[in-house]
């Protein structure tokens, strides 16, 4: 399997009728991951399929955005106001923290079809959008090769789904490497990327206009880990933003996500090494620790909240009434009964990872995590 970028394009040009892919900030994240897939991962014959078709997916939604601002340019004149962005490390609670804010009719979220297709944009009435269908069929394949990634978090079609979905648009996303083996890749986005996060994130917010312009949004709560790599670009395209920050023990973050990884690259790799996926997330989230306290401390206390896992599997009630403060939003006997029948119908996850197959030592990690748990342990 050989891929190359011009092949890519002209596919996504034949299978749209369309030749607008916006500004053309996405081709250096695309040039470098496509070169380390090429030079670094070893498909499986799933793989062989699913890889291509998973970086023509993007290049597709891009000239199908750009030609709903061509037809209608007043999208951009929508506003996002008053963001919130739920990040910190992954596997600490945020997607089941994303799932409960989502039950307030007031909150709008980024939901799992619309993430991965966002045109058209959708319209009130979406109960029958056929890329609901869609999602729930990715959903459930997902499901029969990789059973553990179900028992992990809770999950249904028609979802809040995090956000990286969108930022794969421009190619400059760190996730990438839950699906690829592009060590190389990795080390571009942790560093040189840098540069290129913030025309993603205004790419970012352009979709988000997008999706708000048929169903006007009251307040958006975003999500994604990733986030946390980024916060100064994030906030450069969203001045207003506001940051929710769950957290737990890193010598439990580490070995969990490691292993959904694992799983993924199971099935569209060959051969995926346990250690040196453990050795590069250690680097990754530890790193994203720093930055997280780094740009905490220069964008200020203020504007950020913390959920902990612990207090949140145990009754996430009272956290989630001090976070509705915090926000100034109303807490509705609505919404309390609504996250009362969801806790019901989602209990915990069972999902169990064994830190020594990824070759990882819990001691290690405290280590490289001193600075974060100082600050936030006493209740991880």
């Amino acid at each position: 399997m050989h891929i190359t970028v011009q092949g890519l394009m002209d596919q996504a040009r034949e299978i749209t009728g369309l030749d607008d892919f916006g500004d053309d900030s996405f081709r250096l994240g695309l040039e470098q991951l496509v070169a380390a897939i090429n030079r670094e991962s070893t498909p499986s014959e799933i793989g062989k399929i699913a890889i291509p078709g998973s970086l023509l997916e993007p290049l597709i939604s891009r000239l199908q955005v750009e030609d709903w601002y061509r037809r209608h340019p007043e999208i951009d004149d929508e506003i996002i106001r008053d963001p919130v962005f739920i990040t910190g490390l992954p596997r600490t609670g945020s997607t089941a923290l994303g799932h409960m804010l989502a039950l307030d009719d007031d909150t709008r979220c980024l939901r799992g079809w619309e993430a991965y297709a966002p045109c058209p944009p959708p319209d009130v009435a979406v109960a029958d959008d056929p890329r609901i269908a869609v999602n729930e069929k990715r959903m459930a394949d997902m499901d029969a090769l990789a059973p553990g990634i179900g028992d992990a978090m809770p999950r249904n079609p028609n979802a809040p789904e995090e956000c990286f979905p969108v930022l794969n648009l421009s190619f400059c996303n760190i996730a990438a490497n839950g699906f690829y083996h592009v060590p190389s890749y990795e080390r571009w986005v942790m560093a040189d990327g840098l540069a290129e996060m913030d025309a993603a994130y205004r790419y970012h917010r352009r979709v988000m206009k997008l999706l708000q312009w048929k169903t006007p949004a009251t307040r958006w709560v975003l999500r994604t880990p990733v986030h946390s790599l980024a916060i100064p670009s994030l906030v450069r395209a969203y001045p207003e933003a506001r940051f929710v920050i769950t957290h737990r023990r890193p010598e439990s973050v580490l070995p969990s996500i490691c292993s959904l990884i694992y799983q993924v690259h199971e099935i569209f790799l060959s051969g995926s090494p346990p250690r040196e996926l453990g050795a590069s997330q250690l680097d990754q989230w530890s790193e994203a620790g720093r930055r997280l306290l780094r740009d905490r401390d220069a964008l200020g206390a203020e504007r950020f909240f913390d959920i902990y896992h612990s207090e949140q599997i145990g009754d996430p009630e009272p956290g989630l009434r001090q976070l509705y403060q915090w926000l100034g939003w109303t807490f509705s006997d609505e919404f309390a009964a609504s996250l009362a029948n969801w806790r019901q119908e989602n209990p915990k996850g069972r999902h169990r990872a064994d830190p020594a197959f990824f070759g990882l030592d819990s001691e290690a990690i405290k280590g490289r995590f001193e600075s974060y748990s100082e600050r936030f342990g006493a209740r991880m």
